[in-house]
């Protein structure tokens, strides 16, 4: 089987591309990151991949398809490569098979948009403490966050669970649609920085959530490679954020929520 193809820009801080590259872990599929700079993304050739303009998109050479939209991505490979039902469940579970979808789609329409203005307004915005702003998308990054907490609450006492088991979405076991919001959870430091979440206290079942899917060995591999990334690589995002005329500089670095440690 030839690698997949997942274009990523550098440092790689951008959350959106490592969803795809954790499932790709997690089902064992040969990938390649094709690193290009955010200066090239809204151009061609990058554009016909993604007319978008936007990280990630991929190309299977296998299947001879290009993909872009994280939502489409993971459910083609899920629907091409995962026959084992590793991260999914088949058709004899008919409402958890489409239960799946409704929360990846949260994600994609609730998680990822709100939590990345909430990041603009708090650091980037050239208009500094905009605070209708910044508490409008922190109130709804929360709410999004107790969502998720109340449904796993939900999922233990329905399950009979005890306080330490691990509880999960959909069903019984870690899905695509519960690690599609892992990337984006390191990004809590960042998004609610000064101690102005805390999320063990505030959203008790999400944080044990999280804390479970960091102990996947395929997760944790990805997100430790991306925290390396993000340490070592050239920071071409900053170069464009510096050429944006309604931005002032991109946030101060924080260490991933529950990364690059023991």
């Amino acid at each position: 089987m030839h690698p997949i193809k997942c274009y990523n820009g550098p440092h790689g801080q951008g959350p959106n591309p490592w969803k795809v590259i954790i499932v790709l872990e997690e089902l064992e599929l040969p990938y390649e990151i094709v690193w290009i700079p955010y200066g090239e993304i809204k151009s061609e050739p990058y554009t016909s991949l993604n007319p978008n303009g936007r990280l990630p998109a991929i190309i299977d050479p296998n299947k001879n398809i290009t993909l872009w939209e994280t939502g489409a991505i993971i459910n083609y490979l899920i629907a091409t490569y995962d026959k084992e039902l590793k991260l999914t469940y088949g058709s004899d579970r008919f409402q958890d098979h489409w239960h799946l979808q409704s929360w990846l789609m949260f994600q994609v329409s609730g998680q990822g948009p709100m939590w990345g203005q909430k990041t603009w307004f708090t650091h980037i915005h050239v208009e500094q403490n905009l605070q209708t702003a910044i508490d409008r998308y922190g109130n709804e990054s929360k709410r999004i966050m107790g969502v998720v907490d109340g449904s796993l609450r939900k999922q233990r006492q329905k399950l009979g669970l005890a306080a330490d088991d691990p509880v999960w979405l959909v069903g019984e076991k870690c899905t695509f649609a519960d690690l599609s919001f892992a990337s984006w959870n390191t990004l809590l430091p960042t998004i609610f920085p000064g101690g102005t979440l805390d999320l063990e206290k505030e959203f008790p079942e999400y944080y044990r959530w999280n804390k479970n899917m960091l102990k996947r060995p395929a997760t944790r591999k990805v997100l430790d490679f991306r925290e390396e990334c993000i340490r070592s690589m050239k920071d071409t995002g900053m170069e464009v954020v510096e050429r944006q005329v309604d931005a002032r500089q991109l946030p101060k670095y924080e260490q991933s929520l529950g990364v690059g440690v023991a």
